[in-house]
């Protein structure tokens, strides 16, 4: 194998299938604001739904997540230590921690932006929304991007870029489905179809979704707008959490590399 010790990513359950094991993680993965969130949100474009556009959406995070997964794949099992070593070797040159610590105190600073903290703060950021119509032009880009508006294919597929970038420090999930192949699945290139399986069962709940409003649409209807409205309730709550958390990380992370831990 590669030489990098990947058995503390299966919780030391080595008689649970590997397809089980990488099924339950991208159903973990499949509930963040990117592979669930966007697509529900896009659903609920009033009037004739263009489903086409929606399965592009979904095909382009899913395509981004694969080759991700398949270039950390590679790393692994062509590099193994290499990639290792080389990442500590960086960690411990000055510049890196001082630069590592600047970007964990502004992703720190732009969490509690994302998720202020006391009551004058949520009403700024409420009135910073009111201003700028945030709600309006996002409610009119849906309805270009999917809906019965003219345009919007190029910007929807941007938004997928986007969100897929955005979750890129919350992948914790998919880097664990991502060492388990690497530690106990088939040699390379086999172990590529687990990591498109991962990605494809990742999309199942908004494939799910779209289903159900395309032909059951009277049914899900009211189900789905309650669902939208508890997770954009807690949508902003969440991503200002992994942010905040991940500025902390980073900086104390940065910290230890100048010695002052």
């Amino acid at each position: 194998m590669t030489g990098v010790d990947l058995t503390f990513l299966s919780g030391g359950d080595s008689d649970a299938p590997l397809l089980g094991v990488l099924a339950l993680l991208a159903l973990l993965d499949s509930t963040s604001f990117g592979t669930l969130l966007i697509p529900l949100w896009l659903t609920l474009a009033p009037g004739r739904l263009r489903g086409g556009r929606i399965l592009a959406y979904l095909a382009v995070v899913g395509g981004a997540y694969a080759a991700i997964g398949i270039a950390l794949l590679g790393a692994l099992t062509f590099v193994g230590d290499g990639v290792i070593q080389w990442l500590e070797g960086a960690r411990q040159s000055s510049p890196f921690p001082v630069a590592q610590l600047a970007a964990g105190a502004g992703l720190l600073a732009y969490s509690f932006r994302i998720d202020p903290m006391t009551a004058a703060g949520k009403a700024a950021k409420r009135q910073r929304e009111e201003r700028r119509g945030t709600v309006g032009r996002m409610n009119r880009f849906r309805e270009r991007a999917v809906g019965s508006g003219a345009g919007g294919f190029g910007a929807l597929m941007g938004l997928a870029v986007v969100a897929v970038g955005l979750e890129l420090p919350t992948l914790l999930p998919y880097l664990a489905g991502i060492g388990l192949v690497a530690g106990t699945g088939p040699a390379w290139p086999g172990s590529t179809a687990l990591i498109l399986f991962y990605c494809a069962v990742m999309l199942v709940p908004a494939g799910l979704v779209l289903v159900g409003r395309l032909v059951a649409h009277r049914l899900v209807d009211a189900p789905l707008r309650r669902l939208e409205a508890l997770m954009s309730r807690h949508a902003g709550a969440t991503i200002g959490w992994v942010v905040g958390i991940l500025g902390v990380l980073l900086g104390l992370n940065a910290l230890g590399g100048l010695g002052l831990t």
